[in-house]
């Protein structure tokens, strides 16, 4: 039953959503003297919606006002999102805190803080 509610979000919601992106950093590790190597940068495009908490919900939750609320269609983007991934949607970039999955592994959602545009 959960597999066919994801099928149908997946196909009512494809294509109606915001367009953003995922940037995740790994490390580079280090050269033969211990030197640190750059990281590697990737970027993975996604379908999503950005919204904000519930003040009632936020204030019980300890989560901050101006946190964001990014929901991510999983069926967008070919990673999981991790914290401490950087999101760009709408303009804005965003640091992720902490993710949810619903039970039907349909959405992702993302608890962010602003951040800046990484360089």
């Amino acid at each position: 039953m959960l597999d066919d509610l994801r099928a149908d979000v997946t196909a009512a919601l494809t294509g109606t959503l915001r367009s953003g992106t995922l940037r995740r950093e790994v490390d580079g590790g280090q050269d033969e003297y211990g030197n640190p190597l750059p990281g590697v940068v990737t970027n993975y495009p996604f379908e999503g919606i950005r919204g904000s908490y519930d003040a009632q919900y936020a204030g019980m939750s300890g989560i901050p006002r101006e946190a964001a609320k990014i929901e991510i269609l999983a069926a967008s983007i070919t990673v999981e999102p991790a914290r401490l991934d950087v999101l760009t949607i709408e303009g804005a970039w965003w640091l992720i805190v902490n993710i949810e999955v619903d039970p039907a592994g349909s959405w992702f959602v993302c608890q962010c803080q602003a951040t800046v545009s990484p360089a």
